[in-house]
């Protein structure tokens, strides 16, 4: 029987992100994969979902997809009802994936992001999942994205353990976890130096916010509306209360340069593999963490990361107790 896989996204669904990759595989032809993501852009959504109103759902058509629907509402939304509701035929699936997002989800960004928040949904029903990003804010068509889907197709095949040297079927061993992977830019575009497995770093965004002219339209929560205001002011009086508007620009980029980071690996044209697991705790103790260390998955993901490198004839670092390894 063929695997199964369910591909989500957060930049919605007909991005060039998600149709790159539904595109790779549809022409490597080894899985049934479906779609459910969210019909327009949801970015940093992170793992929010809808409650208090319906969802709304319609068909679309995804190369090679078994079936493929938007979904009004988040990332999580989307791979939640694909799991829990009715909406596919069939909502069992060995692997569920995420993305290729349009930008970086190194470091800090794994809190803020819907790409991941879909993955992680996944992994909290226990479904193996693998969020993917490539690291390039200006991606806006599919052709850039065909590197990245080339490598996220061999991972995803070593996930599902049907690449040589791969263990089979080892993404029993990712539940519970999501693996985060990063592409580098353009800059490296069909050049990556190869796969390093990398720590979660601090690299992050500030926002910076800007004010703006009042949209005379919004309504207070008691139900009044705007009066309009003086050309060049940003307050509008509605009420009893002075309505501002407020836009969140991109800020300073603070990255993190300690090797063995994600952004640390990305900036140097490695793809970054990063286990990120569930739970937000820190273990206060030796016998906490030693407790805590998962050589199943550890070993999971080496042998992984080995069977993709040798299939790509690239490189793999960052593995645990070998500091390189070189298969052709």
């Amino acid at each position: 029987m063929r695997p199964r896989v369910l591909v989500s996204n957060d930049d919605g669904v007909v991005a060039p992100g998600l149709r790159a990759l539904a595109h790779e595989l549809h022409l490597q032809d080894f899985c049934e994969f479906a779609v459910s993501g969210p019909m327009g852009e949801r970015s940093a959504q992170s793992h929010c979902i809808t409650i208090g109103k319906h969802l709304h759902a319609f068909n679309i058509e995804v190369e090679g997809a078994s079936e493929a629907f938007a979904v009004d509402g988040t990332p999580a939304d989307s791979v939640m009802i694909a799991l829990y509701g009715p909406l596919l035929s069939n909502p069992s699936f060995d692997l569920v994936v995420s993305g290729i997002n349009r930008g970086d989800n190194c470091g800090l960004h794994v809190i803020y992001s819907g790409t991941v928040g879909a993955a992680r949904e996944a992994a909290c029903k226990d479904v193996p999942a693998l969020a993917f990003s490539l690291d390039n804010h200006a991606a806006r068509a599919e052709e850039q994205y065909l590197s990245a889907a080339k490598y996220a197709v061999c991972i995803i095949k070593a996930t599902l353990g049907i690449l040589p040297g791969a263990i089979p079927r080892p993404f029993f061993s990712l539940k519970g976890y999501v693996v985060n992977i990063n592409f580098p830019g353009e800059k490296y575009d069909a050049n990556y130096t190869g796969l390093h497995l990398c720590f979660q770093g601090q690299h992050c965004s500030f926002p910076d916010f800007q004010e703006v002219e009042a949209d005379p339209h919004f309504s207070t929560a008691n139900g009044t509306h705007g009066h309009g205001g003086e050309e060049g002011h940003h307050e509008i009086h509605a009420g009893n209360v002075v309505m501002r508007a407020f836009r969140n620009a991109a800020g300073m980029l603070r990255t993190d340069t300690r090797e063995g980071s994600d952004s640390w690996a990305v900036a140097r044209g490695w793809v970054s593999v990063t286990p990120v697991g569930l739970t937000s705790d820190i273990p206060l103790t030796f016998s906490d963490a030693v407790s805590r260390e998962d050589k199943e998955l550890r070993e999971a993901l080496g042998v992984m990361l080995k069977s993709v490198a040798a299939e790509l004839k690239v490189k793999v670092a960052g593995l645990p107790e070998v500091a390189e390894v070189v298969l052709a």
